[in-house]
């Protein structure tokens, strides 16, 4: 996979909308969007609240770099409305990739989140050892559940207990597709 600093540009297939490499511009934006309570309590317990300037500047600069994989903005006009990324498994896990996406509430129910997703598998499958692309989705979230479906993973199983969100033990549902 690239490097974050080489990341294409990759069109939605919308007019005005992308994936691309974050830019220090982008922090005003993705505070505004990412400190919303209904956006942060489907993220993991590492996803900020409240999202401050400072965070978004610290992701925009380098925490996307230092998180690991490739991750883009979700850009809407060029505006930085989302974020997404793809993270490859190591080891004898090498074979798989981990996708997730989230995106500004304002946008919810356009099929903009399916249309990332569907892209972020395919990504990762145009590396030859990726067998398997997976999004893990805590419980209750019904719309990421449905933008994994749309997009083509299928329900692999339910992990009870198998991760930590504001200071609670949730379940987390795991989404798959595999290469054909």
């Amino acid at each position: 996979m690239a490097s974050t600093d080489a990341l294409p540009t990759i069109e939605l297939g919308l007019p005005g909308w992308c994936l691309r490499a974050w830019r220090a511009s982008d922090a005003p934006s993705l505070a505004r969007h990412a400190d919303n309570v209904n956006v942060w309590r489907w993220m993991s317990d590492s996803f900020p609240h409240p999202y401050t300037l400072p965070i978004a500047e610290h992701w925009v600069t380098r925490g996307h770099i230092d998180f690991g994989g490739e991750n883009w903005a979700i850009a809407c006009d060029d505006e930085a409305v989302g974020g997404c990324g793809i993270h490859p498994g190591a080891g004898q896990f090498r074979c798989n990739a981990e996708v997730g996406w989230w995106l500004a509430e304002s946008h919810w129910g356009r099929g903009i989140g399916t249309r990332v997703a569907a892209l972020l598998a395919a990504r990762a499958f145009a590396d030859p050892q990726i067998t398997r692309v997976f999004a893990p989705v805590h419980a209750g979230n019904l719309r990421s559940m449905r933008v994994a479906e749309a997009s083509g993973f299928v329900l692999e199983g339910v992990q009870p207990k198998s991760a930590i969100k504001d200071g609670r033990v949730v379940d987390r549902w795991i989404w798959a597709t595999y290469r054909s």
